[in-house]
């Protein structure tokens, strides 16, 4: 059972928010997740915070907008995820409209690796490239930098990815978490800094009297910028924030360049009621299955076409790969499950160990895993679903393209900066990880197959000096309970349109207590419980609603006239152009009487 615990925002920025005509639990989510005043609640798009704090922006402007000026051929070199292909195809087609000569490289992930290398410069040295510039990768490139600035090319970085030691010798450097940058918004993703600089661009060669850029509407890429920002699973600060509403305005509009309307057809999404969630689960894994098993050049063609035939053939292949990256990713996790299992103590009886129990047996508080047939690029999906079952930080490896070579991907929950986490591990044993990076909650690393015993037992080892046990508990953080009058589908509608949620801007949870009228389950494995219950609260029973709990396990099913504890959400459920409010329950909890922490 889950530790319980509630969100206490500051009670005068609820009334503030109330006063200015927010429904009270609307102000009660928004103030809960740090949003203290009126004005920060439309995420209006002239809100967006202005680049001249952004150090080496200017003059990573300058140096493209003379390669423009003067047609030298410039490439940008992306990265095989969804961000660096949405930031890919953003500054080809920004610079495609400003006239430039311009093409793009985007390593393989299997045969090349990430981001800028020695080979891929070659590469581009084979196009008589004159101009590099890099989106979502480039701040660990050191010999990439060097080698094509010794076959005298001008190299702009931009980047999003924490630094290691140091900093590239590029001619210009963009990334909010380099040092001496006082941009305010660290987690702007890779797509949102390549935004910002085709601004830069753009106002550079306005200035210089360029043609082509006037009335060119930047307005135009917001819909990649969203697609990237939601797909990376950033921080959702406010600036990130209202990139996204912007982004999805436009998909709403059905205005959203022609591959991602084909996309959306191929996914069943509705563009007119489209949300954050589809970019995230839906177009997104579908766009990165590309990189995972063929080329991301597939999904970067699909962003950049404008004819909706060739948009309509991406976009079945794309989804096609993503039924194939499903299949395999269904079968790794099957065997991370059973390894997991079985480094997992158990009490002689096979009662999972109580927290005492786990810390007196020193129970792992970290999961190393390997799969020799598995495939480098589902590892991190599969590392995400095992963090989720086991609720420890996990690294899944499989084995690389190069012979003795394993190549992992690790998720972290909130507790265990994992990047950090590799940082350490590297200083103390040098040379054991070939290559690493990467943000808190999710990073990417490179050992050899001999190596994994060694690094498994000292990841452990490391994990047991710096991460308490408590840090493992499983916290679930709730806005609180709502009273029966609130709960409509107006409530509902309200709280869909203040998003986007996401990570650290969660979607609202709430807890409840609600009387069950009848249940069935339903669904071809029967695993999903469909149930009519009102909600009780302040003295009151409300109408009765419907309310859906999905995964739901086999474990016995509450019956009609129990009165029980729900986690659940607030949604609305549309079925043939109606829609109608839906409690979608997380977790049916211990009866009323139960204890919550």
């Amino acid at each position: 059972m889950p530790i319980i615990q509630y969100r206490r925002p500051d009670a005068e920025a609820v009334q503030r928010l109330i006063q200015s005509g927010i429904h009270p639990v609307i102000a009660r989510i928004l103030a809960g997740r740090g949003v203290a005043e009126p004005e920060s609640v439309a995420l209006l798009l002239r809100a967006l915070e202005q680049p001249g704090s952004m150090r080496d922006l200017e003059k990573a402007a300058h140096l493209v907008a003379e390669c423009v000026l003067k047609q030298k051929t410039l490439f940008v070199i992306g990265d095989y995820d969804v961000d660096g292909g949405t930031a890919t195809a953003l500054l080809i087609d920004f610079l495609t409209q400003c006239g430039a000569r311009v093409d793009f490289l985007i390593p393989n992930r299997v045969t090349e690796g990430y981001g800028l290398s020695p080979a891929l410069v070659e590469r581009a040295a084979a196009h008589q490239a004159d101009c590099l510039i890099t989106v979502d990768n480039g701040i660990s490139a050191f010999a990439g930098v060097e080698a094509a600035k010794a076959r005298g090319m001008t190299v702009v970085v931009t980047d999003h990815h924490l630094p290691g030691q140091g900093i590239p010798p590029a001619d210009a450097v963009v990334n909010p978490n380099q040092p001496g940058c006082r941009f305010p918004w660290k987690s702007t993703c890779g797509v949102g800094v390549a935004f910002y600089l085709a601004a830069a661009i753009k106002k550079v060669l306005i200035a210089a009297g360029h043609p082509p850029v006037h009335g060119l509407d930047l307005g135009q890429f917001l819909d990649l910028v969203a697609l990237g920002t939601v797909a990376d699973v950033v921080p959702l600060e406010k600036n990130n924030r209202i990139f996204i509403r912007a982004g999805l305005k436009r998909l709403r509009q059905g205005t959203a360049r022609t591959g991602l309307l084909a996309l959306m057809r191929v996914s069943g999404i509705s563009p007119a009621t489209v949300q954050a969630e589809d970019l995230g689960f839906r177009l997104g894994p579908r766009i990165n299955a590309a990189g995972r098993l063929e080329d991301m050049r597939v999904g970067v063609r699909l962003l950049l076409t404008r004819d909706a035939e060739e948009a309509d053939t991406l976009a079945k292949k794309l989804h096609s790969l993503n039924g194939e990256r499903q299949q395999i990713e269904a079968e790794m996790l099957e065997q991370a499950l059973e390894r997991a299992q079985q480094l997992l103590p158990e009490s002689a009886e096979g009662i999972p160990l109580t927290d005492e129990d786990a810390q007196a047996v020193q129970a792992p508080r970290i999961l190393c895993l390997q799969d020799p047939q598995g495939h480098e690029g589902v590892v991190g999906l599969v590392a995400g679903r095992i963090k989720e079952r086991t609720g420890l930080p996990t690294l899944v490896f499989a084995p690389g393209a190069d012979v003795g070579v394993l190549k992992g991907s690790a998720r972290s929950i909130p507790n265990v900066h994992i990047r950090d986490f590799l940082a350490e591990m590297d200083a103390q044993h040098p040379g054991l990880i070939l290559g690493f990076g990467g943000h808190a909650m999710a990073a990417g690393l490179t050992v050899r197959a001999q190596d994994f015993g060694r690094f498994a037992q000292i990841a452990q080892a490391l994990a047991l000096q710096r991460i308490p046990f408590d840090a493992l508990a499983h916290r679930v953080w709730v806005d609180g309970e709502i009273e029966p009058d609130y709960c409509t589908l107006d409530l509902a509608q309200e709280i869909e349109a203040f998003g986007p949620y996401g990570n650290q801007f969660p979607a609202p949870l709430f807890i409840g207590t609600f009387r069950l009228l009848k249940s069935q389950r339903i669904g071809k494995d029967g695993q999903t419980l469909k149930m009519s219950v009102a909600l009780d609260g302040a003295g009151r029973t409300g109408q009765p609603l419907q309310a859906i709990q999905f995964k739901r396990g086999e474990v016995p099913d509450p019956e009609p006239g129990d009165i029980c504890r729900f986690l659940y959400t607030l949604s609305v459920n549309r079925f043939r152009g109606e829609e109608s409010l839906q409690c979608i329950v997380q977790q049916v909890m211990e009866p009323i009487s139960a204890a919550v922490v």
